[in-house]
């Protein structure tokens, strides 16, 4: 039965946002003015002063005058600006407030979430770092994570691809496993709803109040066995009390293609295709009988025939378009906040875009004194056209982006041919590109629905009962259809003919979650006490369908009734969690600090080992303030010391039934001469399964300098995580090759470091330079895998391409050293044309049987005179040595300027697609211009003479290259530097803007992706299309990354 949710949504949706309208109260306004100055009685432009409270509020104009209207004596005014401390003034009975600021480069009272609950920056001994969503949301994505590259020290995002909507990888302080199918994504908490797969692309960047990330043990062992690699804390923005407020948002964007692969013209083809090819297979082909010509075409013809790169064909400038509208306010008792926004990204290759329409509504409600309500709807229809380049359901020959590059430039009948007919087709050559794109059908629909409610009760003074409950469905649904103009679905190279397919994946999680808070401050001494239980649930189905051989192809995606139906297939996995926790902490005048936390999981996902424990405790010395440093009348504003410890855990099997034994049917057994139906045992099950456990120390340095104006962080770390949960060989008498143990352990340690800070403040104007920078260092080390085992591999298209060694880092590259190419020299010529190798030149007998001057040569290193699987060896490192990024941001006269950048150091990528085009073994198909330069054999004149070839190229001779083996020729250095994003701005001045009874105006330009610095020769560095914890840095038919332009508003009403 199909569900109609969104009829249900549009009419909640409705009633409740005209429900908020009603709510707002009117008040008597009381006009305040003043100035605002600093130290040195220079006016501050563009101070920040609201009620406190709401989200009443202005700015200080040029001549730092300010003038704002507050509901009653009672308002509490808050003046605020990034260099300054904040001050907070009761109205009273005053009309006008002259505020000085004082310098501070650090808000220490800043406050961060820190896992149900929150707390000033300066009272932390773990280490969290606050994302800064001022300067995340200048950089205009889809979703939050697109943006938070090289922005916070510790967290790498690495984006698999350009693709409009796809989502980026996290990895906090290095990934804790050694698996193919794990990429160490950590655990989000977002509005209080704890998730391992939050789907970004389902909240609107703007909505985000602020991001929080949990780095240290300390900090996420409160979160368990969800915790270990890391957590992300995310809050949007609710409603505060005020009259209604509007607020626009948007921008258009427009995207292009910042580079082209340089691949051969026409003529260069024809002329690597007159040595791969026969005389006859010239002349039924490209040589062919010319009508135009009156004659047969020679090579010189093709210096005039017109070819096609069909980058440009495929490739476009493509626009993007972002809108926000939200309305907020609300009384004393009752706030409100309403969004909603459409985002459309158009993808720079033809026929593929990404659409979204978001919506959002939040309600607070005082019921009483001590009782609280709240509720938040999100709801997101996210729209996903074209497939992904780099996924491919045939051979290396059917990725996208290879046919693009690969398909030959001179073609008999234009851009309207699939296959050239004078063509062999029964070879495996890439098709016409642009015909592929057009014909193919891909589409994924994802609908996801937030809902969160809260209540809150104080019990007595400083003790606070919170209950909540969140639910989450999501519902992702692809639909595919190929058509017989397509290679899936031409009936000459499919099997299924013209065919389709349908899914339909449905995701339910619930939590509930029960707390107590208590604080007292006795005196200089403070306590804060935490405990809680939560349940939640998390259902997952999906179902499959589809068509072969379908005979209404006009009718497309809608004609599947018309073929042959494939089988249904239906899964259905559910798991649950219980949990208990607790936390104290303690301070003296914050000057030392004491935190311990412990949790208790219970998981359905280890039916015979439930429970995990985890415990941390941490504990922060405030040097800055013990009267024997004598800091008092220095330029140290603040020196803290931190020390955690904790334990945290990974429940994420891969396979939520992995303890218990699993049957199937299916199979079929004799008996009394007939087939009979059987079960038979499909997993054999592993009741020893527990937990995976990381144990992380971490020591940290706060300081600050100059009244903080230099302030930053220091932070060494050490991860040693055990029991990993790895499928492992088992004796064959059992029936299975493997099963899922907990084996194996790897260490991550690393330093990070990151520093702001105020450069300039003054001068006519009120100038103003800051500066951020953050740098981070991390090692992983595979301490240990199954009994005996040494090492283990992956493959990435060709065969074990990528090594896990003990002793060694994750994501290491595997194969041959690349030894050039075989010269005559190392060849003994029995006859004419004949060659044996010379017996002291090592042979690649085991990976080339027949070798040839001009045949690819590899390296023999153990020194045995041959070359086998023995000499493979380590020949690249996907994980960067450092990595990081660094903001300055300008202010002056209401302008603003930001520029980015972004790095990454010491990491290497497989460029994949030289492997693949600069092969030289492809009849009809194009190269590289690279592979123009190639070894050429000598020839034998008619007259006897001979004529020397070109043997100083690098590159094997045409049809000698090897295949199905890795070596480091394709292997790049992948460092770069890239200045990510600049944006300019105005802020229109208040007074211009009040009588047009408009609170705000800001408008801007700004630019991504400009340069980047690299020696990567691929479309960009940043990429890697196989992007689990073994398989980094691997880049074959990769979506391009564009450079874009944008101009955007904000506006407020």
């Amino acid at each position: 039965m199909k569900r109609n949710h969104s009829v249900s949504f549009k009419r909640a949706s409705s009633l409740l946002f005209f429900l908020l309208l009603s709510l707002t109260a009117l008040q008597a306004q009381i006009k305040i003015t003043g100035t605002v100055t600093d130290e040195t009685k220079e006016t501050v432009i563009g101070a920040n002063i609201t009620v406190k409270g709401t989200t009443i509020g202005t700015i200080s104009d040029i001549n730092g005058k300010y003038s704002i209207e507050v509901p009653n004596q009672k308002a509490i005014l808050v003046f605020s600006f990034i260099g300054y401390t904040t001050r907070e003034i009761p109205v009273g009975k005053n009309k006008v407030i002259d505020v000085v600021m004082k310098e501070d480069g650090v808000m220490l009272n800043e406050v961060v979430a820190i896992g149900y609950g929150s707390a000033k920056k300066g009272d932390l001994a773990g280490s969290v770092a606050k994302v800064d969503m001022e300067e995340l949301n200048k950089t205009p994505v889809a979703s939050f994570d697109q943006a938070l590259g090289g922005r916070v020290a510790g967290v790498q995002v690495v984006s698999g691809d350009g693709r409009p909507g796809s989502a980026a990888n996290i990895v906090i302080r290095g990934s804790n496993t050694v698996s193919d199918n794990s990429d160490g994504s950590p655990l989000y908490v977002i509005d209080g709803f704890a998730t391992d797969d939050p789907n970004a692309a389902a909240y609107n960047p703007s909505d985000i109040e602020s991001m929080d990330i949990l780095k240290d043990a300390s900090a996420t062992a409160i979160y368990g066995a969800r915790g270990a690699n890391g957590v992300i804390i995310i809050t949007t923005k609710r409603g505060k009390e005020s009259a209604p407020r509007v607020t626009y948002d948007g921008y258009f964007t427009w995207q292009e293609q910042p580079q082209f692969l340089d691949i051969m013209n026409g003529k260069q083809f024809m002329k690597l295709q007159t040595e791969m090819l026969t005389e006859k297979e010239l002349n039924d082909t490209y040589f062919g009988y010319s009508e135009a010509l009156g004659r047969k075409r020679t090579l010189a013809d093709y210096d005039y025939i017109p070819y096609y790169n069909w980058q440009d064909e495929v490739y476009r400038g493509a626009p993007m378009t972002s809108h926000n509208v939200s309305l907020s306010g609300g009384s004393k008792n009752t706030r409100y906040s309403s969004s909603i926004s459409y985002y459309n990204q158009q993808g720079v290759i033809i026929n593929s875009s990404y659409e979204s329409l978001k919506a959002r509504l939040t309600l607070d409600q005082n019921i009483s004194k001590s009782v609280k309500f709240g509720a938040t709807m999100n709801f997101a229809n996210n729209l996903s056209k074209g497939s992904a380049p780099s996924q491919s359901g045939g051979g290396t020959s059917q990725y996208y982006l290879y046919q693009v590059l690969a398909y030959r430039p001179v073609t008999y009948n234009e851009k309207d041919d699939l296959i050239n007919n004078m063509v062999d087709e029964s070879g495996n050559y890439p098709y016409n590109p642009m015909k592929t794109v057009q014909n193919s059908y891909d589409q994924t629909r994802t609908r996801q629905l937030n809902l969160n409610t809260y209540l809150t009760w104080d019990i007595i003074k400083n003790l606070t009962f919170k209950a909540t409950f969140n639910y989450t469905w999501r519902q992702d649904v692809r639909r595919t259809f190929y058509n017989s103009d397509t290679y899936q679905g031409d009936p000459k190279y499919s099997a299924s003919g013209v065919n389709g397919n349908f899914s339909d994946k449905d995701r339910n999680s619930w939590s509930n979650e029960y707390t107590l808070n208590y604080k007292r401050r006795f005196g200089d001494h403070n306590l804060a006490g935490l405990l809680g239980a939560s349940l939640s649930s998390d259902r997952t189905t999906v179902m499959g369908a589809g068509s072969g051989l379908i005979t209404w192809e006009s009718l497309g995606f809608w004609g599947l009734d018309s073929g042959t139906p494939r089988s249904i297939t239906t899964t259905s996995v559910e798991s649950k969690l219980m949990s208990y926790f607790a936390r104290f902490n303690y301070d003296w005048k914050s000057r030392y600090i004491l935190i311990a936390t412990i949790r208790a999981d219970g998981s359905s996902r280890f039916p015979y080992n439930k429970w995990g424990y985890f415990p941390s405790a941490s504990f922060a010395w405030r040097l800055s303030d013990e009267p024997f440093m004598n800091l008092e009348d220095t330029f140290v504003s603040n020196l803290k010391l931190r020390v955690g410890w904790g334990a945290t855990g990974n429940n994420n099997t891969y396979n939520d039934y992995a303890s218990s034994v699993l049957y199937a049917t299916g199979q079929n057994y004799a008996f009394n001469n007939m087939l009979t139906s059987a079960i038979y045992n499909s997993q054999i099950g592993n009741r020893n399964l527990k937990w995976e456990t990381t144990y992380q120390t971490n020591i940290g340095l706060d300081f600050g300098f100059f009244n903080n104006r230099i302030n930053g962080e220091i932070d060494i770390y050490n991860k040693d995580t055990k029991d990993l949960l790895l499928y492992a060989e088992v004796p064959g008498s059992l029936g299975f090759s493997s099963v899922q143990q907990n084996i194996g352990s790897i260490n991550n340690r690393g330093l990070e470091f990151s520093i702001n800070t105020v450069n300039f403040v003054g001068g006519k104007g009120k100038f103003k330079w800051t500066t951020n920078f953050n740098i981070s260092f991390n090692k992983s080390k595979v301490t240990g895998l199954s009994d005996g085992q040494e090492s283990r591999y992956s493959s990435v298209i060709t065969t074990n391409n990528y090594i896990c060694k003990v002793g060694h880092p994750l994501s290491e590259m595997y194969g041959y050293v690349y030894d050039g190419v075989y010269q005559y020299e190392d060849f003994n010529e029995v006859a004419p044309g004949q060659y044996v190798l010379k017996p002291e030149i090592p042979n690649n007998t085991e990976v080339r049987s027949n070798i040839q001057p001009g045949s690819v040569k590899l390296k023999d290193l153990n020194g045995d005179g041959k070359v086998t699987a023995e000499d493979q060896t380590i020949i690249g490192h996907g994980l960067p040595i450092h990595t990081g990024g660094f903001t300055n941001n300008f202010e002056w006269k209401g302008f603003d300027l930001s520029v980015f950048f972004q790095w990454s150091y010491g990491n290497d990528v497989i460029n994949y697609n030289r492997t693949r085009l600069e092969s030289l073994n492809s009849k009809h198909t194009n190269q590289l211009v690279s592979a123009a330069n190639h070894w050429t054999p000598r020839t034998v004149n008619p007259d006897g003479s001979i004529t020397e070839g070109n043997y100083t190229n690098y590159l094997c001779a045409p049809n000698r290259s090897l295949t199905n083996i890795n070596t480091d020729r394709e292997i790049e250095d992948a460092s770069f530097l890239r200045l990510k994003n600049v944006q300019l701005g105005y802020s229109f001045p208040t007074k211009m803007l009040k009588n047009l009874k408009i609170r705000s105006l800001r408008v801007y330009v700004s630019a991504q992706n400009i340069w980047t610095w690299t020696k990567y020769t691929g479309y960009d560095p940043e990429v890697s299309t196989r992007n689990s914890a073994m398989t980094r840095g691997f880049d074959y038919s990769s979506y391009p990354r564009t450079r874009s332009y944008t101009f955007g508003v904000k506006l407020g009403l």
